[in-house]
């Protein structure tokens, strides 16, 4: 076991206090941390500007590739869920069948239990 002095023991005390109030507090902590990014960002943007009359602008040349890209994923998705489907049912199926003789064959020899007696 290690031995700690007393100064690094009342920094353990401390961090762990600070945890505890972290995760009772952590939606509040999310929440404040979103909103300041979201108020400072801009801020920061034209800043770097250095002019503040021009407007801020969204790239949507990034955001329609970004939904072009899923678009084209979702046929391949489908004909997935295509392939996979009839694999599913047969074993299904299968495992209907054999749950099915299970009980046909448990119930035999439950049968036969009882004549023994």
């Amino acid at each position: 076991m290690a031995v700690f002095s007393e100064e690094v023991k009342e920094r353990m005390k401390f961090m762990t206090k600070i945890k505890v109030r972290v995760k009772k507090h952590k939606a509040k902590i999310m929440v404040f941390v979103f909103a300041l990014m979201v108020a400072v960002s801009p801020t920061l943007a034209s800043a770097q500007t250095n002019e503040s009359t021009q407007t801020l602008s969204v790239n949507w040349t990034q955001i329609s590739d970004v939904i072009t890209g899923a678009g084209e994923l979702m046929p391949s998705i489908g004909n997935l869920v295509i392939a996979v489907v009839p694999i599913l049912l047969i074993l299904v199926i299968v495992g209907f069948v054999v749950g099915l003789f299970d009980g046909i064959i448990g119930a035999i020899q439950d049968a036969f239990r009882t004549f023994r007696r």
